[in-house]
């Protein structure tokens, strides 16, 4: 481990600081995973072919910015999995972009990082794909039976009161 730290630090020391932070976690519900369970099987009991589905994820998506240059050219890039508590394999990854793909503008920013809900007219995917996996809820009383549901309350204190964005 020490080796593999030693090895990233020199690679941010040779290129530079990192452009992208992503995170990619696996999914027990993609398709290659459930279609190849056992009727009375789950993901839990089938942890190699979660690991499999996963690093051919993984390889899929380092190759957008490394092979294909999705988000600008990729001149080093350096990644670690780990396992979170319910055991599913997660990955940081950090990638160093050439000199002229950096994001040095807002606007730059904006083509590629959405902080909103993509509309179910224009991308009805999308948007079930936002909704189901990277939004809370619903829970309370109209759902006591969701996993952040503890004596009638959900303990991620939701929801939260809407705020309005301030201006800088």
């Amino acid at each position: 481990m020490r080796e593999r730290c030693a090895d990233a630090m020199s690679i941010i020391a040779k290129y530079g600081a990192t452009d992208l932070f992503i995170t990619f976690t696996a999914n027990p519900n993609w398709p290659e995973i459930t279609e190849n369970l056992r009727p009375s099987e789950h993901t839990t009991d089938s942890p190699d072919l979660l690991a499999r589905v996963f690093n051919l994820k993984l390889k899929s998506l380092m190759d957008d910015p490394t092979v294909h240059g999705a988000l600008g050219k990729s001149i080093a890039q350096v990644y670690t999995i780990e396992f979170q508590k319910r055991r599913l394999p997660h990955a940081h990854i950090l990638i160093v972009l050439r000199a002229a793909d950096k994001f040095s503008t807002s606007e730059h920013i904006d083509k590629f990082v959405r902080a909103e809900i993509p509309s179910s007219i224009e991308n009805l995917r999308l948007n079930e794909i936002v909704t189901k996996c990277l939004m809370h809820g619903p829970c309370g009383t109209d759902n006591p039976r969701e996993p952040c549901m503890e004596a009638g309350q959900c303990k991620k204190m939701f929801p939260k009161d809407y705020n309005e964005l301030k201006p800088q």
